[in-house]
């Protein structure tokens, strides 16, 4: 039986009912097909492995123990989300625009004419955020005109990274910028204290001072919290999420002190994270930061308005993992720490160029780096959904057992008197330099596969290893590791 009508638009349109009833009939053959597979509980299943296994141990055969001691089951089903808070998880992600992440480039200063040539070329061929690296250059002698010549702050966030250099930047962008700025300033003095030995008194001070200036810019941060100084040295997802934690929570005591409010502190913090090659726990780990942030405000601080400053979190592609002898494979760690950051829920993501740890950088590197997160988005559709892995039985586990493992930890440096005084009794250094050691050793043994390193190497270049200069210090600091050197010294 067929029927037919005309719209008002003397369409003709025509309805076959023989062909609904053959839609209802493969629909229901495929429903009836599902009913000779009934559920089963998590303990049938496991049942059923114990026998087929034969013997062997259980836990021993199918259960990862991975960095961080984290356990890692063969079988994750719904029964795993009963005694975990699903929904606080979920929530932490929900309250952040993630799925447009903002690629964002990192460069380093030059001359003003150069590194504006380069901000321009790099926004020019798809980034839309860039950082502007001064390492340590004293900012008066900069001509902030040149370098920053047809750029429109108000449209392409710029950051900022100098040390202790805050305040005198802010007034001199304020001298040359009469509108709201988008960007912000990076000057994490902490995490400049663990790795160069260099602290100002004055830090706190100016870093107060800078938070002040910038309250009126809504799109401007002023407070950067860097888990990459733990993670390239060597630090496991567990240990870089505790200890960055950490030192976001000292600048928050310092700051109240130095009488700003709670909120105008959220308001302008920003947290910054390598990722690695872990594809998994590296997607947890960033779901894990956004709901240990907020358990740790609310119950911590008592602050009820938590859920309305969630972590703004920018992901760095790691150099810690990065091979030298077969630099060309570090463009594939590269695409899954991007897509690790990103499906993670990453606000921006900066992909440094496949040899920049060991050459200097040119145009290639960076327009490979660059494209890989265009790619991502444009072609790949990563941008379309707000946190892909929700409801995924393993990655919500895995995000709960990373922020309970974090959070131990982050009691433990809590108990020796917060970040700075852990750091200042070993306690930082000593845990993360025992998990590269174990890293090293396993990867020199071959019980750690790296490829292009100890497996399927092929050398593309010759290694000439480097030593860098170590900074006088009383105490023990926080150095830049790459996990392969070892191996391809041999």
């Amino acid at each position: 039986m067929e029927i037919f009508w005309f719209d008002k638009s003397k369409t003709l349109h025509l309805f076959n009912f023989e062909k609904l009833n053959y839609l209802k009939s493969i629909f229901n053959m495929a429903a009836s097909l599902f009913e000779d597979f009934q559920p089963h509980s998590k303990e049938v299943w496991k049942n059923q492995a114990i026998k087929d296994l034969k013997g062997k141990d259980f836990d021993q055969t199918l259960i990862w123990q991975a960095e961080g001691d984290l356990h890692i089951e063969p079988y994750y089903n719904h029964e795993d989300l009963s005694s975990i808070p699903v929904d606080l998880i979920q929530s932490a992600q929900k309250n952040t625009a993630m799925a447009a992440w903002h690629n964002r480039e990192k460069i380093i200063l030059s001359s003003e004419k150069a590194t504006n040539q380069h901000i321009l070329e790099a926004i020019e061929w798809g980034a839309d955020s860039v950082i502007i690296d001064f390492e340590g250059k004293d900012i008066t002698t900069i001509d902030f005109k040149k370098l920053l010549h047809q750029i429109k702050l108000s449209e392409i966030y710029v950051f900022f990274k100098v040390q202790n250099q805050s305040v005198q930047l802010l007034e001199t962008l304020a001298s040359l910028i009469p509108y709201q700025m988008k960007g912000g300033v990076q000057d994490d003095y902490l995490a400049t204290w663990m790795s160069a030995g260099e602290l100002s008194k004055d830090s706190t001070i100016q870093l107060a001072q800078s938070i002040r200036k910038v309250q009126n810019h809504p799109h401007f941060k002023a407070l950067l919290v860097s888990g990459e100084v733990f993670h390239n040295a060597g630090a496991n997802s567990v240990q870089e999420i505790a200890f960055t934690l950490s030192n976001a929570l000292e600048y928050i005591d310092q700051l109240t002190e130095a009488g700003l409010s709670l909120e105008e502190i959220l308001n302008k913090i920003e947290f910054s994270i390598a990722v690695g090659t872990d594809y998994f726990t590296e997607i947890a780990k960033i779901r894990a930061i956004r709901y240990l942030w907020q358990k740790v405000l609310s119950e911590g601080y008592g602050f009820e308005k938590a859920s309305e400053f969630p972590a703004v979190i920018s992901a760095h592609t790691s150099t810690y993992f990065d091979a030298a002898l077969t630099p060309n494979t570090n463009m594939l760690r590269a695409t899954t720490e991007a897509m690790s950051a990103i499906i993670g829920g990453a606000n921006a993501l900066v992909l440094h160029a496949y040899n920049s740890t060991f050459e200097n950088e040119e145009s290639f590197g960076k327009r490979i780096a660059r494209n890989i997160s265009t790619i991502l988005k444009e072609e790949s559709y990563l941008d379309k959904v707000n946190d892909p892995s929700a409801g995924s039985y393993y990655i919500e586990h895995l995000t709960f057992e990373l922020a309970q493992k974090a959070l131990n930890l982050l009691q433990e440096v809590a108990s020796l008197g917060g970040s700075i005084a852990a750091f200042e009794q070993g306690f930082i250094q000593n845990t993360i330099a025992q998990n590269h050691n174990n890293r090293q050793e396993a990867t020199t043994s071959g019980k750690r596969v790296m490829v292009g390193v100890n497996k399927f190497r092929f050398d593309e270049k010759p290694f000439v290893y480097e030593a860098t200069e170590t900074p006088s210090s009383t105490i023990p600091l926080l150095k830049a590791q790459r996990l392969s050197e070892v191996v391809e010294a041999l």
